[in-house]
């Protein structure tokens, strides 16, 4: 295993160069120097960061280019996830290039989007094109940059893929020369993890979390007494930075050494879709489901196969001896600007405590997993846990919900992929439409219910979960709310913009009609936001009846109508 770690380090730097000497020297893709406030792999809510995010001084509009020759091969509209964007194949160089959260694109790709709107009766579509169809050269303004889909704040999200197979390339190998860096990452804290059943630290089988401190040249320094005994793993709480910026990105490449023995390494170059939850193992998932904190763990659970990630024993530490064991993490960006954090931990026999197995479920990693009690059936596809399992049960009573509180461990728990879920309800709490219920997860960090749903099938609902935590049934029976925002000023301001919210389930199908005919509404979902804006082929001068009618997940329904005159 040893050998390998030493094979892939070689193969990451060997692969970093072909792709820099195969690339076309690529353009900038905005008309002014380039700054990013989002980086590759970087740690979201269950995935890797899939591209890097390219500011656009705080604002919309700026014109957007295509980074080099090639044609468009895809072009994409969502409420959700990247919103508008635009995919760029590139053959000469095997890649395809991304560009998401767009505000709108020219004009050509425009009308194009709209007429397939138009005929699908839908703002949503997916429009693939066949090569040389819509042929782009570089530089060629392709769309101007915004905020729509999923993203918090205007800016360019820009992905580089391979063109083979999907994979995502860190675009930083291709773009590293239009941004300076010479800052070093920065390390908050350090976690000792003691294996349970199998290590100790410091007496006590809990993990601990050790503050790193800052020394006059900004190199980590860790001041504390670490004593431990058996198998540990470490994992880090660290950021990177760049020159002039205020923002913090992830970390590209963790080298960890005991006794300067190379015993894990992570090398986020590249990464393909289905390894991107994998995140949810690559860090502390409790840490980050209750205090919003992301933990970098330096070992490897079995159920982890993440590519770019190599070990020697899973990067587990062993204490065997009582001694001091010298571990260094190494941290460094693209700019091969390093960070280390050396750790000197003393090895002592210490009790190592037992697992806690007692009235637990035993759920293996590699197996397909089942639990069934009063209530409540769960079933765990094989490969869904990232490692072996005591789940904890219990049930809470709650008169809030048509179900008790089901406890599914006393922690939340990952999933790679989602488990099947059924949970009864009570012929006494059933009520006449089975259709208003649903399941529901409650938040370990603030208590809220979250809608899952599922459906209802003599007296229980089935759903699918991607995590194991705390589960009940709920019911929605009150429909969406359509508010009209400004209506004085739709006619002047030549846009008509309503508001359409739904609390609970959320809204699950929205439609536009003036004179009883479909009408184009841009969903903007972060602000619950729909607009129409005055398209003179389709609405003449005249008097014209607007309705807007708007369902959420259950089935619950309302209509807004108004008249005016163009």
């Amino acid at each position: 295993m040893m050998k390998k770690l030493f094979i892939y380090t070689f193969l990451l730097l060997a692969g970093t160069v072909v792709a820099q000497t195969k690339a076309q020297n690529p353009a900038n893709p905005l008309d002014f120097d380039m700054s990013l406030s989002g980086g590759f792999c970087e740690l979201r809510a269950n995935h890797f960061h899939a591209g890097v995010d390219v500011r656009t001084k705080g604002v919309e509009g700026h014109s957007v280019h295509a980074v080099a020759k090639g044609y468009v091969s895809r072009v994409t509209v969502s409420p959700f996830g990247y919103g508008l964007a635009v995919y760029i194949t590139h053959p000469g160089d095997s890649i395809i290039s991304v560009y998401g959260h767009l505000q709108r694109f020219n004009s050509h790709i425009a009308a194009i989007v709209k007429e397939k709107q138009y005929k699908n009766e839908s703002y949503t579509v997916d429009i693939k094109f066949d090569p040389g169809a819509i042929p782009v050269s570089q530089g060629e303004v392709i769309a101007f940059s915004g905020n729509s889909g999923s993203s918090a704040a205007p800016h360019l999200h820009l992905e580089i893929r391979d063109m083979k197979n999907g994979d995502y390339l860190d675009p930083l190998v291709y773009f590293k020369k239009y941004i300076k860096d010479t800052r070093k990452p920065f390390v908050r804290e350090l976690v000792i993890y003691p294996v349970e059943g199998k290590g100790v630290v410091n007496g006590s089988s809990k993990k601990q979390i050790i503050k790193v401190e800052t020394d006059k040249n900004e190199n980590p320094v860790v001041d504390a007494a670490i004593e431990a005994y058996g198998a540990i793993g470490l994992g880090i709480r660290a950021i990177d930075r760049m020159d002039g910026t205020t923002f913090s990105y992830g970390i590209k490449d963790i080298l960890q050494t005991v006794d300067s023995v190379e015993t894990y390494r992570s090398y986020a170059d590249r990464f393909a879709y289905e390894e991107s939850r994998y995140l949810n193992s690559y860090t502390d998932y409790e840490e980050y489901s209750r205090r919003n904190v992301f933990y970098i763990k330096t070992f490897v659970e079995p159920g982890n196969r993440a590519g770019f990630i190599a070990s020697r024993n899973s990067g587990i530490i062993n204490i065997t001896e009582e001694r001091e064991y010298n571990v260094t993490v190494a941290l460094s960006d693209i700019y091969k600007n390093v960070s280390k954090v050396n750790l000197k931990i003393k090895g002592r026999k210490q009790d190592i405590a037992p697992p806690d197995t007692a009235g637990n479920k035993l759920m293996r990693w590699y197996d397909y997993n089942s639990f069934s009690t009063k209530g409540i059936r769960l079933t765990v596809p094989r490969n869904s846990l990232y490692s072996n399992l005591y789940m904890a049960y219990s049930a809470i009573a709650d008169n809030k919900y048509y179900s008790p509180i089901h406890v599914l461990h006393n922690s939340p728990v990952p999933l790679h992929s989602s488990a099947q879920l059924s949970i009864s309800v009570s012929e006494q709490l059933t009520p006449p439409n089975t259709k208003q219920l649903g399941i529901v997860r409650i938040n370990s960090r603030n208590g809220n219910a979250v809608w899952i749903g599922g459906s209802y099938r003599d007296g229980w609902l089935d759903s699918e979960i991607q995590e194991l935590g705390k589960y009940t049934v709920s019911r929605d029976v009150d429909p969406p709310v359509i508010t009209p925002v400004n209506p004085d000023k739709w006619i002047n301001g030549r846009q008509i913009t309503v508001r359409i919210k739904d609390d609970l389930s959320g809204v699950y199908t929205y439609r536009g009609e003036i004179d009883g005919k479909y009408a184009l509404f841009e969903y903007d979902a972060k602000k619950a936001l729909i607009t129409y804006k005055f398209d003179d082929k389709r609405l003449r001068p005249g008097s014209h009846r607007l309705r807007i009618t708007v369902t959420d997940q259950c089935g619950n329904r309302s209509r807004y109508e108004y008249a005016f005159s163009l």
